[in-house]
């Protein structure tokens, strides 16, 4: 006998001894020691190897026994009384002194003491010394309002929003709902911007940091959701508990806290979606800018969600439904682009057996910096919805809408914030959104797009304006149920009007236009 079947063999029987013992089951007599099979187990005349082949079939028959047995009426209401059904998880109550605790704790204190005693203020090349507060410069920003400030577009446009995260969630797993965790979001923003940095506040951190931050925290508080299971034990529940807390921090501190990270209680009714699909795509991109010549080649990597049924024609329950791309790009910036798309709510209009219409609210979230093209925004998007069935497995989908953009952000051709490197305008903006989309099954197989915004800069200096546009068409060929190969093409255009007083450069500033162009090959993997 080799070293592996005896290791096999004694492994059988400690997971039969550790089912017996757990669950108090009284297994069937085969399985039990009568006088033969402890003979042929002890008797020293058989030889070593036949009685641990003996005892191995015993433990064998005992296992299979114990497998019927999970089948059985008995075994699962034994199964039940494990999970503790009579629990009142925590997030299902409101429990507002911790949920303030960890947002001060993970988003006020931690950054800030890293900034203030993490870095040499006194070295020349230190930047200006905005964490060193006190009353005076509390009151100043009081009495200053609010202003726009100089960080470049990574730290303003993404850092920002995913910082909100972790105040809105540390609303989010206290108890509180979407509405009341984006007063989180937007609370902790303005405790922040008001009296922890001695720079003037400014609206777009605040702005971001809000809007952007309930966009992120939805969406990865149901990611999160979706990835922990309360009813695993094990192993599988602290990779569970691991992988959850790496999606959502805040999140994560809560169960630790309370102790919902080991406990075993049933998981929310909401936890899996109607519908969810998640994807990888990799494949290259070629971006042509016609202002300069310019022809870049770049690798792609991309994971999207689409989270929910999206051809439900309504809905009250925010980001029930919602929609979440990311792109790397094999050169520089990596962090190529970042969109979502949560519905807040949802109307239906009219109904039939082969066609709907409703009219949703949205909150959206765009992050895109490529070499040709660069933009920010956060938008609610207000859009009419339809639905067409053409047969059983194909359907097709409209989408037109009206943006308003409380803060966006696009390059300036010529200003250049001096102390910390900005060089783009902030500002509002109105737009319009259109789209078409053909359906085979879940793949979404044909899809024509375009949006358009306008942005008034409101950033000194408040001297231009800026016409955004993009589109794209994007052709999805199904090989197997899990698998496509895609092709597509697109632009992005920027128009940008400068009305500086005479003199305010000593350069002149003419409108500029950029088209960029994009052509794209891809292939693309369902996950789930």
């Amino acid at each position: 006998m080799t070293m592996q079947k005896l290791s096999k063999i004694i492994s059988d029987a400690d997971k039969l001894s550790k089912l017996k013992n757990r669950f108090d089951i009284n297994l069937s007599e085969s399985s039990r020691f009568n006088s033969e099979s402890y003979i042929a187990q002890t008797d020293l005349t058989i030889p070593l190897s036949q009685r641990l082949e003996n005892t191995n079939l015993l433990h064998k028959n005992s296992l299979s026994n114990f497998k019927l047995q999970k089948k059985s009426p008995k075994f699962r209401s034994l199964l039940s009384k494990d999970i503790s059904k009579s629990y009142v998880p925590w997030e299902s109550e409101r429990h507002f002194a911790l949920g303030v605790s960890e947002g001060i704790f993970l988003n006020i204190l931690i950054p800030w003491t890293l900034a203030r005693y993490g870095r040499d203020w006194d070295s020349p090349d230190a930047e200006e010394r905005w964490p060193f507060i006190g009353f005076q410069s509390i009151w100043h920003n009081l009495e200053s309002g609010w202003n726009y400030d100089g960080d470049n577009f990574l730290t303003n446009m993404f850092s920002h929003p995913y910082g909100g995260n972790l105040f809105f969630n540390s609303g989010r797993s206290n108890g509180f709902n979407f509405w009341e965790s984006s007063a989180f979001a937007l609370g902790g923003s303005y405790i922040w911007e008001t009296f922890m940095e001695t720079n003037q506040p400014a609206i777009n951190d605040w702005v971001n940091t809000g809007l952007g931050g309930a966009a992120f925290g939805e969406i990865l508080y149901r990611l999160s959701t979706l990835i922990t299971d309360n009813e695993a034990r094990g192993g599988h529940r602290v990779w569970t508990e691991i992988a959850g807390g790496i999606v959502n921090p805040a999140r994560l501190l809560t169960r630790l806290i309370t102790g919902e990270a080991s406990k075993v209680f049933p998981n929310p009714e909401w936890r899996t979606p109607g519908k969810l699909n998640l994807s990888l795509n990799a494949g290259t991109r070629v971006l042509l800018d016609d202002s300069t010549d310019l022809k870049e080649l770049q690798g792609l990597f991309e994971l999207t969600i689409d989270y929910g049924d999206p051809f439900r024609l309504k809905h009250s329950t925010p980001f029930s439904r919602f929609y979440y791309n990311l792109t790397i790009s094999s050169s520089y910036p990596s962090l190529t682009s970042m969109n979502a798309i949560g519905s807040l709510f949802a109307f239906e209009l009219s109904k039939s057996k082969t066609s709907g219409h409703s009219l949703e609210t949205t909150l959206n979230y765009d992050y895109i910096n490529n070499p040709g093209f660069l933009y920010g925004s956060i938008a609610f998007t207000e859009q009419l919805n339809s639905y067409f069935d053409l047969n059983k497995d194909w359907k097709l989908m409209t989408r037109v809408g009206a943006r308003l953009i409380p803060m966006g952000g696009t390059p300036n051709d010529y200003f250049l914030d001096e102390t910390d490197g900005r060089n783009y305008d902030f500002g509002q903006a109105l737009g319009a959104v259109g789209s078409i989309s053909l359906f085979n099954g879940a793949w979404n197989v044909l899809t024509l797009q375009y949006v358009f915004d306008y942005l008034w800069t409101q950033s000194e200096p408040s001297y231009s304006e800026h016409m955004l546009q993009g589109g794209a068409l994007v052709l999805q060929l199904p090989i197997k149920d899990y698998f496509i190969f895609g092709v597509g093409a697109g632009y992005y255009k920027r128009q940008s009007n400068y009305n500086y007083p005479s003199g305010y450069f000593t350069y002149p500033t003419p409108d500029v236009t950029f088209a960029t162009p994009i052509v794209r090959v891809f292939f693309k993997t369902r996950i789930i």
